[in-house]
């Protein structure tokens, strides 16, 4: 799923390796409003509070922390919690993702690479994301490098190729995506 998440609230319940990953991933993403909350943290969440992009509330949940959150990721090692907020997260109207517990999220995840303008997401659709992960870094392989130079001069060919209607701009665009 591919989500314009700019200004959206975010929040993270979880304070783990696995919660400090989903963070970045956020903050990759687009996120610029995301609260973190747990009692302790990954030492990596210091160097994203240095940069001001995430607000941490280091405590246990609660249902309040939910309030306006358009999408919530629940990575905690107590299923209690997991269940609770997966519940409490989705009956609010929030997209939730609870790591490695399908039933519990109306959203799941894909492994994701990224290079410049180009964003490829695997998905096993829960089933595997070992094997979504394994996908990914083959792609990587393919489409990393140099390959993100080429889809920018695609991008602004395409810019010109649009704004012109030119015939001949329309086949030095198509010309480019053959090379490639």
């Amino acid at each position: 799923m591919f989500l314009d998440i700019k200004g959206k609230p975010c929040l993270v319940v979880g304070g783990g390796e696995v919660a400090f990953r989903k963070t970045e991933t956020l903050l990759k993403s687009g996120a610029t409003q995301v609260k973190v909350v747990a009692p302790l943290l990954h030492p990596g969440f210091a160097k994203l509070g240095e940069k001001g992009q995430v607000r941490f509330f280091r405590r246990k949940f609660r249902l309040s922390d939910l309030k306006g959150a358009a999408l919530v990721v629940c990575s905690t090692d107590s299923e209690e919690v997991n269940a609770l907020v997966g519940e409490a997260a989705a009956r609010s109207g929030a997209l939730v993702n609870v790591v490695d517990r399908p039933a519990l999220c109306n959203f799941i995840v894909p492994a994701v690479f990224r290079n410049g303008p180009l964003t490829i997401a695997v998905s096993t659709g829960g089933a595997s994301p070992a094997l979504a992960k394994k996908i990914r870094l083959q792609l990587e392989k393919t489409y990393g490098g140099a390959f993100a130079e080429k889809v920018e001069a695609l991008r602004q060919l395409r810019v010109k190729m649009l704004a012109s209607k030119a015939k001949a701009d329309k086949q030095a665009y198509f010309r480019l995506l053959r090379q490639i």
